[in-house]
């Protein structure tokens, strides 16, 4: 059975140098951001060269810097642990040519990840959280649901959900400056912030929600770990994982949580209001014959 990386640097730390060690010291001290974090930002992180740094990993066992980025990256997910990023890196270490000798098996191994983590899902889902995140969205007079990348095309679903329930919603794209300076208005405490950040949590969307946070905006976030620089912004926050070995991002788990929460609303509506035609039904009714 191949030794993991965190037991492997550990088992030739005493024979390495002591600039390596310190290397080293940074791995093992926080293997979530050995996941992406690039050669040029761990070279000051630890005050040394690129090439100390490529031989190190050699020493190790490994090839090159990506190799190392890939077996911390599996380390992580095996671990049931998530990474923590904040810049835009979304740049996949391959898979090292070891690995690739039988892909049947790590294609299912792959599958047993992505179904692990949909068994974890199901395992820690807060039906009660849930309902409260419904509860700020029917309090809110409108949505404003912000991400970037993967996130926001969660977003953009989000808010097709809350349209076919009739519900005000727009979406801001945070790597644009026009898309957020258009929303700043709408950050009032009347309205509701989703924010919506998984890795490699865009800096962007922590800053709007830290905005909105200083205008009493409430906060709904939706991420993949409690650790996320967003989190401490949010009021409430719901947790789907989405890291594997090979993918930054697998998204089944956020859309199932959002299908989640939009269920929850539609079930709060229909307790407590009478049935009238919703906003895409009064719409279609311009479509009908006369």
């Amino acid at each position: 059975m191949t030794i993991d990386i965190v037991s492997n640097i550990q088992k030739r730390y005493a024979s390495m140098t002591k600039t390596q060690q310190k290397i080293a010291d940074f791995m093992l001290a926080d293997p979530q951001s050995m996941t992406f974090i690039t050669l040029k930002e761990l070279s000051a992180a630890v005050n040394v060269s690129e090439i100390t740094i490529l031989n190190t990993c050699i020493a190790l066992g490994y090839e090159n810097f990506n190799e190392v980025k890939y077996e911390f990256r599996k380390y992580v997910s095996m671990q049931c642990k998530v990474m923590v990023q904040v810049e835009n890196n979304y740049a996949s270490p391959g898979v090292p040519s070891r690995e690739l000798q039988d892909k049947h098996n790590l294609l299912l191994q792959v599958c047993q990840e992505e179904f692990d983590m949909t068994k974890e899902f199901f395992e820690s889902l807060n039906l009660d959280s849930i309902s409260e995140a419904a509860q700020m969205i029917l309090k809110a007079k409108a949505v404003v649901i912000c991400g970037y990348g993967v996130s926001r095309q969660v977003a953009e679903f989000f808010s097709m959900r809350l349209a076919l329930l009739g519900l005000p919603s727009i979406v801001v794209n945070t790597e644009s400056a026009d898309s957020i300076q258009a929303a700043l208005p709408f950050l009032t405490e009347e309205m509701l912030l989703v924010a919506i950040s998984f890795p490699d949590y865009y800096l962007m969307t922590t800053k709007v929600a830290e905005y909105a946070k200083s205008n009493n905006v409430p906060i709904l976030v939706l991420t993949d770990s409690l650790k996320a620089p967003v989190v401490k912004y949010g009021a409430l926050s719901l947790i789907s994982r989405t890291t594997t070995r090979l993918l930054l991002n697998t998204v089944p788990l956020p859309f199932m949580m959002v299908n989640f929460i939009t269920t929850a609303v539609s079930i709060e509506q229909s307790a407590t209001s009478e049935q009238t035609l919703s906003v895409p039904e009064s719409f279609a009714s311009f479509f009908g014959t006369e």
